[in-house]
Protein backbone atom coordinates (compact mmCIF):
# COMPACT_ATOMS: atom_id res chain seq x y z
CA UNK A 1 0.00 0.00 0.00
CA UNK A 2 2.46 2.26 0.91
CA UNK A 3 6.01 0.49 -0.40
CA UNK A 4 5.63 3.21 -3.38
CA UNK A 5 7.62 5.68 -0.99
CA UNK A 6 10.76 3.39 -0.74
CA UNK A 7 13.78 3.90 -2.98
CA UNK A 8 14.61 0.61 -4.98
CA UNK A 9 16.96 -0.55 -2.15
CA UNK A 10 14.81 -0.06 0.72
CA UNK A 11 12.02 -2.44 -1.60
CA UNK A 12 15.20 -5.01 -1.47
CA UNK A 13 15.84 -4.87 2.27
CA UNK A 14 11.61 -4.81 2.64
CA UNK A 15 11.22 -7.34 0.46
CA UNK A 16 14.23 -9.54 2.60
CA UNK A 17 12.00 -8.70 6.12
CA UNK A 18 8.45 -9.89 4.80
CA UNK A 19 10.16 -12.90 3.43
CA UNK A 20 11.07 -13.54 6.65
CA UNK A 21 8.35 -12.40 8.30
CA UNK A 22 6.51 -14.99 6.51
CA UNK A 23 8.26 -18.01 7.29
CA UNK A 24 8.79 -17.30 11.15
CA UNK A 25 6.01 -20.13 12.05
CA UNK A 26 7.59 -22.43 9.76
CA UNK A 27 5.21 -22.67 6.64
CA UNK A 28 4.37 -20.20 4.07
CA UNK A 29 0.77 -19.60 4.32
CA UNK A 30 -0.90 -19.56 0.26
CA UNK A 31 -2.41 -16.29 1.20
CA UNK A 32 1.45 -15.14 2.51
CA UNK A 33 2.85 -15.92 -1.14
CA UNK A 34 0.11 -14.22 -2.89
CA UNK A 35 1.23 -11.33 -0.63
CA UNK A 36 4.45 -11.37 -0.75
CA UNK A 37 4.13 -11.60 -5.07
CA UNK A 38 2.13 -8.48 -4.96
CA UNK A 39 4.77 -6.98 -2.65
CA UNK A 40 7.59 -8.05 -5.35
CA UNK A 41 4.92 -6.27 -8.07
CA UNK A 42 4.55 -3.44 -5.90
CA UNK A 43 8.01 -2.61 -5.19
CA UNK A 44 8.90 -3.09 -9.32
CA UNK A 45 11.23 -6.24 -8.63
CA UNK A 46 9.05 -8.89 -9.85
CA UNK A 47 11.77 -11.09 -10.36
CA UNK A 48 13.33 -10.37 -7.18
CA UNK A 49 15.82 -13.14 -5.75
CA UNK A 50 16.61 -13.10 -2.27
CA UNK A 51 19.93 -12.20 -1.25
CA UNK A 52 19.83 -11.76 2.39
CA UNK A 53 17.29 -14.26 4.35
CA UNK A 54 20.85 -15.63 6.68
CA UNK A 55 21.69 -11.74 7.95
CA UNK A 56 18.41 -10.72 8.95
CA UNK A 57 20.17 -8.44 11.15
CA UNK A 58 21.78 -6.35 8.87
CA UNK A 59 18.63 -5.73 6.73
CA UNK A 60 17.19 -5.00 10.17
CA UNK A 61 20.09 -2.66 10.91
CA UNK A 62 19.65 -0.93 7.19
CA UNK A 63 16.74 -0.15 8.47
CA UNK A 64 17.06 1.64 11.46
CA UNK A 65 19.51 4.07 10.13
CA UNK A 66 16.09 5.37 7.67
CA UNK A 67 13.83 8.28 8.25
CA UNK A 68 10.84 7.48 10.51
CA UNK A 69 8.46 7.95 7.96
CA UNK A 70 10.41 4.83 6.17
CA UNK A 71 10.33 2.45 9.52
CA UNK A 72 6.25 3.56 9.98
CA UNK A 73 6.11 1.77 5.78
CA UNK A 74 7.72 -1.13 7.33
CA UNK A 75 5.59 -2.15 10.22
CA UNK A 76 2.60 -1.28 8.58
CA UNK A 77 3.47 -3.36 5.36
CA UNK A 78 4.44 -6.26 8.08
CA UNK A 79 2.01 -6.38 9.92
CA UNK A 80 0.15 -6.55 7.01
CA UNK A 81 2.32 -9.94 5.82
CA UNK A 82 2.05 -10.92 9.67
CA UNK A 83 -1.89 -10.72 9.29
CA UNK A 84 -2.58 -11.90 5.68
CA UNK A 85 -3.62 -15.30 6.86
CA UNK A 86 -6.31 -13.44 9.10
CA UNK A 87 -4.16 -14.16 12.07
CA UNK A 88 -0.82 -13.54 13.27
CA UNK A 89 1.09 -16.12 15.65
CA UNK A 90 3.04 -15.51 18.63
CA UNK A 91 6.47 -15.60 16.84
CA UNK A 92 5.37 -12.72 14.41
CA UNK A 93 4.12 -10.82 17.01
CA UNK A 94 7.13 -11.00 19.33
CA UNK A 95 9.47 -10.25 16.40
CA UNK A 96 7.44 -6.98 15.23
CA UNK A 97 7.15 -6.13 18.80
CA UNK A 98 11.37 -6.25 19.02
CA UNK A 99 11.67 -4.55 14.98
CA UNK A 100 9.54 -1.64 16.73
CA UNK A 101 11.56 -1.08 19.47
CA UNK A 102 14.71 -1.41 17.21
CA UNK A 103 12.91 1.29 15.13
CA UNK A 104 12.10 3.01 18.14
CA UNK A 105 8.48 3.12 17.43
CA UNK A 106 6.52 3.46 20.62
CA UNK A 107 4.76 -0.10 21.45
CA UNK A 108 1.83 2.09 21.93
CA UNK A 109 2.36 2.93 18.27
CA UNK A 110 2.78 -0.22 17.00
CA UNK A 111 -0.26 -1.17 18.27
CA UNK A 112 -2.09 1.55 16.40
CA UNK A 113 -0.06 0.79 13.89
CA UNK A 114 -1.40 -2.71 14.17
CA UNK A 115 -5.11 -1.62 15.02
CA UNK A 116 -4.94 0.30 11.52
CA UNK A 117 -3.83 -2.80 9.37
CA UNK A 118 -6.27 -4.89 11.19
CA UNK A 119 -9.53 -2.35 10.64
CA UNK A 120 -8.25 -1.90 6.95
CA UNK A 121 -8.60 -5.80 6.34
CA UNK A 122 -11.86 -5.85 8.06
CA UNK A 123 -12.83 -2.94 5.58
CA UNK A 124 -11.53 -5.14 2.46
CA UNK A 125 -12.94 -8.03 3.55
CA UNK A 126 -16.89 -6.35 4.41
CA UNK A 127 -16.12 -4.64 1.13
CA UNK A 128 -15.83 -8.20 -1.40
CA UNK A 129 -18.58 -8.98 0.82
CA UNK A 130 -21.20 -6.26 -0.44
CA UNK A 131 -19.83 -6.41 -3.86
CA UNK A 132 -19.97 -10.16 -4.62
CA UNK A 133 -23.20 -11.47 -2.57
CA UNK A 134 -26.27 -12.78 -4.50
Amino acid sequence: MYLNELNPEQSAMFLELAKHVMELDGKLQAEEAGVFSGFCSECALPDYQLKHQGDIGNVIQFFTNTELRIKRVVMVELFGVALADGDACEQELSFLAKLGEQFTISSHEQKRLQRWVEAMNDLVAEGYGLVLKD
